[in-house]
């Protein structure tokens, strides 16, 4: 289980408490400028912040930018940068989590050389490859086009179904929320609403906090 209580961020977060279980889907919802990013990046321990963070395991966050998490010359070198193992459980882990990503056949081109989606994939699959116990994802379908949101959310689902504890940062929440096992909305560093994600859909003012819903919860999943 992740646990924050009391996080305060300079100006930007204020008060923010809330508990993640094990295994759960969590979205992070707010119209840009809400702190979402910032508070991921508070719960990660890059920035310095007042209040606790407790997290039962480790815990992992793919940024925004996916081009800043992409360092190896190869998409194999990349997957097989920072593990600490012998070169076979290497070759072993890299293939393994290249096929579930699909990126098996991408293995020897030039991260430079793929598409946004592929990127964004490599990204995420550089994270999952540690085997955190909580992988955070940073606004994961900014400017991808419909392929690369479709492969990125077959992704959340899959890491969903082998029970990851996933928490999402994003203002486009059309495009997952019927994953959602739960919604905190952000507003002005403060959360505004909090809870389970079918109490949340239906008792929040969507366009007061800034985001577009329509439809049913249970049929937004853009696939």
């Amino acid at each position: 289980m992740l646990e924050v209580n009391g996080l305060c961020y300079k100006n930007i977060l204020h008060n923010i408490s809330f508990t993640v279980p094990d295994g759960s889907f969590t979205m992070i919802a707010g119209r840009n400028g809400s702190g979402k990013s910032c508070l991921l990046r508070c719960i990660k321990g890059l920035y310095p912040h007042s209040g606790h963070v407790t997290c039962s395991g480790s815990c992992a966050l793919v940024f925004q930018d996916a081009d800043t998490q992409i360092i190896g010359q190869t998409v194999e070198r990349d997957l097989s940068f920072g593990l600490k193992c012998s070169k076979e459980e290497v070759t072993v882990k890299v293939h393994a989590i290249a096929e579930e990503f699909g990126l098996d056949k991408l293995l020897e081109r030039r991260p430079s050389t793929l598409s946004g989606g592929e990127k964004r994939r490599l990204a995420i699959a550089d994270v999952a490859i540690t085997g955190p116990d909580v992988l955070m994802l940073d606004e994961p379908f900014a400017n991808l086009d419909y392929p690369g949101i479709k492969s990125v959310i077959e992704l959340l689902q899959n890491l969903k179904r082998k029970g990851t504890t996933v928490i999402m940062v994003s203002h486009e929440v059309e495009k997952v929320l019927a994953l959602s096992d739960q919604i905190i909305i952000l507003d002005q560093g403060a959360i505004k609403m909090q809870g389970d994600a079918d109490e949340v859909f239906s008792k929040a003012d969507w366009s007061d906090a800034g985001i577009r819903v329509t439809g049913k919860r249970e049929d937004m999943l853009w696939l």
